[in-house]
């Protein structure tokens, strides 16, 4: 039986602790900051609200397309493993394949995502359903329910509850607000238009 030793289990606690205390603390900065700028005016698409200085805008553009690039590959590997599975003849792995099958299913994606130009609101859809308690609630909760809790951890319990409340929380009000905007861009919504 395969078991997760505790130096192990101590690193990979530090580890995921910093990964989340910096993400949170980017993004979190993001939105105070954004909101403090630009308040009410900012575009869906950030960047769109930018003008200056145009090196800003292009080095951003660029690491979105490699931050999407990554994430096609994590959040697509479903869909990849189903191709691979049903579509090669011989159940051996063929990479000429796996590439113009992965490249098909891209390039579909980025058309369906460039004739819908509130494609960004659907994804918020999907963070808010999908991110946000896989992220942040149901880390708390599997926690809490394992139940290897120390003799008078009523503080981390009530931070645990807490936080999967919080996150609860924002993953409804996310939703709530990704289909305004849907309701809200339908009303002028043409194929592959530019916002």
């Amino acid at each position: 039986m395969s078991t997760v030793r505790e130096p192990v289990k101590k690193t990979m606690y530090k580890g995921i602790a910093a990964a989340y205390t910096i993400i949170l603390l980017s993004y979190w900065q993001l939105a105070f900051f954004g909101y403090w700028a630009f308040g009410t005016d900012i575009q869906p698409f950030i960047l769109a609200s930018l003008t200056t200085p145009e090196w800003t805008i292009i080095m951003a553009n660029i690491f979105a397309v490699i931050q999407i690039s990554g994430c096609f590959q994590i959040y697509c590997r479903p869909t990849y493993a189903y191709f691979e599975e049903n579509m090669t003849p011989n159940k051996q792995t063929n990479h000429v394949l796996r590439l113009v099958f992965t490249s098909m299913y891209m390039g579909l994606i980025t058309v369906v995502a460039a004739a819908m130009p509130f494609f960004g609101d659907f994804v918020s859809i999907c963070g808010a359903v999908g991110f946000t308690p896989l992220d942040f609630v149901f880390p708390v909760l599997a926690h809490l329910k394992a139940g290897k809790m120390p003799k008078n951890s009523s503080p981390i319990i009530i931070l645990n509850i807490a936080i999967a409340t919080w996150f609860s929380a924002v993953a409804v009000m996310g939703c709530i607000g990704a289909v305004k905007f849907i309701i809200d861009d339908i009303k002028t919504y043409n194929f592959f238009h530019d916002m």
